[in-house]
């Protein structure tokens, strides 16, 4: 599955759905468009100490919920996202604006999921990258979960299995239902 590196706090801001584009100097190949993507939170975050230090704008702040836990994971896949469009100026108040002679394509995100448990130590790289992990349903408590393609079998269990990193629930490879 194709995973995407972001600094944080805008990771995490996109993986709970609160910010909705992602600005990039490059414009989103076609072939990602109404794709899925994991979203990985870089070694390197935004430093910001204090309210007066954050690297969001005032209507920014302003939109995030009264209690939000600033994001201290890096290095790791946190969430998946779906890429809808991209565009430039798009009205958002995630979007930075072309101009100046810097032109600043907006991708167009929905359908955020942030993981229970995310996959810790994983280097990221620039552009779109492969990862090998795919997104399930635990079928017990339905929430999402990250399978890695190289899992062996369980001692015991036989065929290839998953836990979920909610409830603790051993996945099967016969429940394995894909979120695409």
């Amino acid at each position: 599955m194709k995973a995407l590196t972001v600094k944080q706090p805008f990771a995490h801001l996109i993986c709970v759905g609160i910010k909705d584009i992602e600005n990039r100097t490059w414009k989103c190949p076609e072939k990602h468009i109404g794709k899925r993507v994991l979203i990985h939170a870089s070694k390197t975050s935004y430093r910001f100490d204090n309210f007066y230090d954050s690297p969001l704008s005032n209507d920014q702040l302003l939109a995030l919920p009264d209690i939000i836990q600033y994001p201290t994971i890096h290095s790791a896949i946190i969430g998946s996202v779906r890429i809808v469009g991209c565009t430039i100026n798009h009205p958002s108040i995630w979007a930075e604006k072309t101009g100046g002679g810097k032109t600043v394509y907006n991708w167009i995100l929905e359908d955020a999921i942030l993981f229970d448990k995310p996959i810790i130590n994983v280097k990221g790289k620039l552009n779109f990258w492969e990862s090998n992990h795919e997104i399930l349903v635990c079928p017990k408590c339905g929430s999402f979960c990250l399978h890695n393609n190289s899992d062996v079998g369980v001692a015991g269990w036989g065929n290839p299995v998953c836990e979920c990193g909610k409830c603790g629930y051993m996945i099967q490879e016969s429940e394995f239902e894909f979120v695409i």
